[in-house]
């Protein structure tokens, strides 16, 4: 019969294998951290438009080595209508973000040509051109909407949706949002889970990580079957484990005497 004590060890070692795998396998790393600057960065920086009672706590912002510069507009967290999703929600981006649970967005902009992009409805990719005459070129849809920068630089984005999408068409009930700017530190990137939003989604790192958590936790588990079925988790098991390694290394060390005369 397995002891008590095997079966507590089980239950735990399961528990730890998981999540631990789970968390390690989505990582932490400053790949994709770019610590250049620009003189630009205040010239082209973005406007926001939000809703009042939703305001962006500030801008971070990182410049890469062809002079590209990435705003990332950080909200404290996300917040859905129903409580109940709203907690589960905030549990696994915890959980994928290493305990961050700030809702970040980014403004690319390209000043060499002018180009930008970030994301709206249902993290659909927003493509645009800055146009001379203050307006902007949206190249997915073929659409020019006018007046959206000012002074042709700045772009003005509007959140939309409550997971914090940007749309360039301008959306009832948000204001104008006057927010801090600072280049985004090397702590900063790695609180804020960066490299896990930057180049996978939270799903991909959540089915991805807790894929590799559960074929762990199966291997593991196939390993104790095997090794209860070899009577190995047994007391009888264990005393006859320990008596032929001590019988192995008593033979071995009488081989190694006989080899040295």
């Amino acid at each position: 019969m397995v002891s008590k004590k095997w079966i507590t060890a089980w239950l735990i070692l399961n528990f730890l294998i998981f999540w631990f795998v789970g968390l390690a396998s989505s990582g932490y790393s400053l790949e994709g951290y770019m610590p250049g600057e620009s003189e630009k960065i205040d010239l082209y920086t973005p406007i926001v438009y939000t809703a009042p009672e939703d305001r962006p706590v500030g801008i971070l912002y990182m410049v890469d080595y062809d002079g590209v510069l990435y705003y990332y507009i950080v909200w404290e967290d996300e917040y859905f209508s129903n409580s109940l999703i709203d907690k589960l929600y905030r549990f696994f981006r915890g959980l994928v973000y290493g305990g961050a649970t700030q809702d970040i967005e980014v403004v690319k902009v390209n000043p060499e040509n002018g180009t930008f992009y970030f994301q709206t409805y249902e993290h659909t990719d927003v493509n645009g051109k800055l146009l001379e005459n203050g307006s902007c070129l949206w190249v997915d849809e073929n659409e020019v909407i006018p007046n959206c920068t000012v002074n042709g630089t700045h772009i003005n984005v509007y959140v939309v949706t409550w997971n914090h999408m940007l749309s360039l068409i301008p959306a009832e009930g948000t204001e104008r949002a006057v927010l801090p700017m600072k280049h985004m530190t090397p702590n900063d990137y790695v609180a804020l889970g960066m490299f896990r939003r930057t180049q996978r989604t939270i799903a991909g790192v959540a089915v991805n990580s807790l894929l590799l958590a559960v074929v762990a936790t199966l291997a593991f588990n196939g390993i104790m079957y095997a090794a209860w079925r070899k009577g190995y988790l047994t007391r009888e098991g264990q005393r006859k484990v320990r008596n032929e390694i001590r019988d192995g290394w008593r033979k071995l060390k009488e081989r190694l005497k006989k080899r040295s005369k």
